[in-house]
């Protein structure tokens, strides 16, 4: 079992990765949030290691200590997906994409591509489509970037000089009002945990169930109390239900084959 962490140059930019080889067991991809980096998954990441799987967790394009980037055009996350591909384009372990917010609508198009060596995926906090509770969960996230120089620090801590925020906030302000991930969603075969917390600024928990039941093999988990920042907050009942939802996917995938 080994660890890496490394910079790896695919599609004209450079990537920040850590790695760590398990044995046998699935490969798990960890995709972090809008504002986030690898960093962001710390506590899953340790948790998993422990128990033995392989996890990848990297810095997305223009995240963290990966290349920095231009302006973000909606959706975005269409190169984001380009780049996974291309990191996992040799990898023929099975594998279990997790994704948190942005991350997790990255995990989601790449599942709807990719069946292929796939048991399943879990994400946190997924946007599938416009409601007015994302646009003002955006709209205090700008107030908040312009009153507090704690949360300016904190990112300028995790990006540098890299002008993450203002590109974020101007890909989601661009999207329409009839954007719209179901139809995408409809064609995945794997089977997907939905997780969200009851409080989380950015959805409603409707939003969540409807996601779940817009794919053909979906589940939705409420957690009460938790915000959107489930997975750093509520890190403890988060990596007990992402453990027990690895521990359902590998049964499945046996039971088929």
């Amino acid at each position: 079992m080994t660890f890496q962490a490394r910079f790896v140059e695919i599609n004209s930019h450079s990537l920040y990765c850590e790695y760590f080889s398990g044995g046998n067991l699935p490969l798990l991809i960890l995709l972090h949030h809008g504002l986030g980096s690898s960093e962001a998954w710390r506590a899953q990441f340790e948790c998993l290691r422990d128990g033995g799987f392989s996890v990848l967790a990297y810095d997305r394009w223009g995240y963290g200590r990966s290349d920095d980037r231009g302006r973000l055009d909606p959706p975005y996350f269409e190169e984001d997906v380009r780049d996974l591909e291309t990191l996992l384009s040799k990898e023929t372990k099975p594998r279990i994409l997790i994704g948190h917010s942005d991350g997790a609508n990255v995990a989601l198009t790449y599942a709807s591509r990719h069946p292929e060596h796939l048991l399943g995926a879990v994400v946190v906090a997924p946007h599938i489509y416009f409601e007015p509770k994302m646009a003002e969960g955006i709209q205090g996230l700008w107030r908040a970037y312009q009153e507090n120089q704690a949360f300016q620090k904190g990112l300028q801590r995790v990006h540098g000089g890299k002008a993450v925020f203002e590109r974020w906030f101007q890909s989601w302000t661009q999207l329409g009002a009839d954007w719209d991930m179901r139809q995408t969603l409809s064609t995945i075969q794997c089977p997907v945990l939905v997780i969200q917390g009851s409080e989380d600024e950015h959805a409603t928990v409707q939003h969540a169930k409807d996601c779940a039941a817009a794919l053909p093999n979906g589940q939705v988990q409420i957690v009460e109390g938790a915000d959107h920042m489930l997975p750093q907050k509520s890190s403890e009942i988060f990596n007990q239900l992402l453990l027990q939802s690895i521990g359902e996917f590998q049964r499945m995938s046996q039971h088929v084959q």
